[in-house]
């Protein structure tokens, strides 16, 4: 019998693909190893880690292809995209090798001096991480190319923005090859270095169940009540938040729990993915994660992580308030004539969660918990902290699963296996790209500083801040909003750190608030017109229109922008931790929520009466939050609380069905 050759080609291509299936979890297996051996020994530096794990997240990123069954490039066939691939990891294994061998000469030897051998792994590397920009964040990829062109050229600028330039030697070596700058730089850095170590935690928690746990648990709590179930995004959204750093992640995470329940309950697509949509925003916001953005306000700053997460807590409570408030009032519209109690038919709607949720539920943040008293109370460093909890989840959710899965003891461990390959497949997810992103980011930075460029738009924006404080604190609002238009919160965030804060600083503006309102600005550009990842992940879920999605999100968030502001008058909520900061939590939670009520509560039937009355509402709000704090400031508070428990009732009888 002659042999079928497409059966011989089936056969070889899913040895190939158990190949590649095994190379990919000896990839994370490495990754992992190089990052715990430096976590317990801090043995070489986060310069020597930086070297040996980007090429190795670039590793990870090209087999993740193969892994989902998806091929580089489509058009070029399998074999081809096996060879490209193939040719890509042996680069970057060379690399990785080369540059650690180098080591200790790339730093104090070679330093601006480098021979052809370290110019031909710069120029590999640094190409590599541009074919990831060019595919995964195509606005950051040609913006670099014009960065890297103006570095060169920028004798050919006019005016103000011409300048000298470098070689195209100058300008891919201090992208690459020199450690301290560009590819391995401080960001890459911090990334290897600490969050790592957190996204271990983040994957503990997604394999061994602990994140569906979560959700189940607050869903099928809140989920009897027909007015409480748009809330079910609001609480999951805020307990994923502390774990997921990512909008668009937690939208895919507690989403495909709660929209489908909003939509099965009776209430349209659109409003389902908008308020998961506006709800996950928190997952930028929430330490301790906060999209990577506190890590590198650290790093900013000087400081400990912990000092930046005892101030970020304040204002995600005040978001996670806003989003709650402005939901309840769009919820209670829209519920007008129909009723919000009880309701025995969504019973079977909900998924019913178990003993072992709660006890997940329980676990997890008990360890949140500890977290904050290892960085705290013992002043442990952030990455130290976060192994810790890490290992105690790890330990904690094995014995935990290992002891209430049913079976044989066959049949625990082998549930305890599927546990941790799938904690290894979350934490692979979701830290390559972050590491190759932050890369990205440093050679970008870099092209800033080596073209001279960076300083002169610091005079221009000085300028401008001698002209008027309020002058320089919109141009940075504009700036932040109009890099978000392309480009990821964290990316948004530090390309308008490095550029804005220095002018903001040395017209007096406090480091601690100049940061904070840019991260916050950053925030902001993930949900504003016309790109917005997590509208699109929500209305993906929802089957809703993108652009409908994204502007009922706006609208729902809209109260956000006050606080963005609010926080010059308010500066102590961001300054001094302790009793004066919950004074000043108050006093912003009850002035944003005025603004909520005004923004998205009803008074009136009438809009002739209802306008004006909202108007009057929101002046108090601005009075609140705007006017110098003192004794007029906190007496508003008192009518404030009137108003908004004014406005609840109101909309709720009053308030025209949306």
């Amino acid at each position: 019998m002659e042999k079928n050759p497409l059966s011989d080609g089936a056969k070889s291509s899913a040895e190939m693909h158990k190949f590649i299936i095994s190379s990919y979890f000896i990839a994370i297996i490495v990754y992992l190893t190089f990052s715990l051996h430096y976590f317990v020994t801090g043995l070489g530096g986060t310069p020597l880690l930086s070297i040996t794990l980007v090429p190795m997240a670039y590793v990870l990123w090209v087999l993740k292809f193969f892994v989902a069954g998806k091929l580089p490039y489509p058009r070029l066939g399998l074999k081809l995209n096996h060879a490209i691939a193939g040719v890509c990891i042996a680069m970057c294994i060379f690399s990785l090798i080369y540059m650690r061998v180098e080591f200790d000469a790339l730093i104090y030897d070679r330093t601006g001096f480098f021979n052809t051998p370290d110019k031909i792994v710069g120029a590999m590397m640094l190409g590599l991480v541009l074919e990831y920009a060019r595919r995964e964040h195509p606005i950051l990829f040609y913006l670099i190319l014009f960065l890297m062109i103006y570095s060169v050229y920028g004798r050919f600028f006019p005016g103000l923005l011409g300048h000298p330039g470098v070689s195209w030697t100058r300008a891919i070596t201090s992208s690459s090859i020199e450690i301290t700058l560009g590819l391995f730089g401080t960001y890459a850095q911090i990334g290897v270095g600490v969050v790592a170590a957190f996204f271990i935690f983040l994957g503990i928690a997604q394999g061994f169940g602990v994140q569906e746990s979560i959700i189940k648990t607050f869903v099928g709590i809140l989920g009897k009540h027909t007015t409480l179930i748009p809330q079910t995004a609001v609480v999951t959204s805020m307990a994923i938040a502390t774990c997921s750093g990512s909008g668009a992640a937690n939208a895919a995470i507690t989403g495909q729990y709660t929209i489908p329940l909003m939509k099965r309950a009776g209430f349209p697509p659109l409003y389902a993915g908008a308020v998961e949509a506006s709800a996950s925003l928190g997952g930028l916001l929430m330490p301790p994660v906060m999209a990577i953005a506190g890590f590198l306000m650290a790093d900013f700053l000087g400081v400990s992580y912990f000092e930046v997460i005892a101030r970020a807590y304040g204002p995600a409570l005040i978001f996670f308030g806003i989003i709650s408030l402005s939901v309840y009032l769009f919820t209670a519209r829209f519920l007008r004539g129909r009723g919000s109690g009880s309701n025995s038919e969504l019973d079977s709607l909900i998924e019913r969660f178990s003993k072992t949720d709660v006890v997940n539920t329980a676990i997890f943040f008990a360890f949140i918990g500890v977290l904050i008293i290892l960085m705290g109370v013992l002043w442990f460093e952030a990455s130290r902290a976060a192994l810790n909890i890490a290992i105690g989840l790890l330990i904690t959710g094995s014995v935990f699963r290992i002891y209430s899965h049913p079976g044989t003891t066959w049949d625990k461990i082998k549930e305890w296996g599927r546990c941790f390959r799938r904690a290894l497949l979350a934490f692979a997810d979701v830290t390559a790209p972050l590491i190759l992103l932050l890369a990205m980011l440093g050679v970008m930075v870099n092209l800033f500083v080596v073209s001279g460029w960076m300083i002169k738009l610091m005079a221009l924006l000085a300028t401008v801040g001698e002209f008027h404080i309020v002058a320089l604190i919109g141009v940075g609002f504009a700036i932040g909003i109009f890099l978000g238009l392309g480009i990821p919160p964290s990316a948004c965030y530090i390309l308008s750190a490095v550029v804005v804060i220095p002018p903001m600083t040395r017209m007096g503006i406090n480091p601690w608030i100049a940061h904070f309102f840019l991260f916050f600005v950053a925030v902001i550009s993930e949900y504003s017109p016309p790109t917005s990842l997590v509208a699109a992940v929500a209305s993906r879920i929802s089957g809703a229109s993108f652009m409908k999605t994204m502007m009922v999100t706006l609208q729902i968030s809209t109260p956000f922008f006050f606080l963005t502001f609010a926080i010059f008058n308010w500066d102590i909520l961001l300054l001094k931790p302790g009793l004066a900061q919950l004074a000043a939590l108050g006093a912003l939670m009850i002035g944003c929520l005025t603004a909520a009520a005004a923004i998205h509560g009803s008074l009136f039937e009438e809009k002739r009466h209802d306008l004006p009355a909202r108007f009057l509402v929101l002046l108090v709000a601005l009075f609140i939050l705007y006017y110098p704090r003192g004794i007029l400031s906190a007496l508003a508070l008192i009518p404030a609380v009137v108003l908004i428990v004014l406005v609840i009732r109101r909309t709720e009888k009053t308030a025209v069905s949306s």
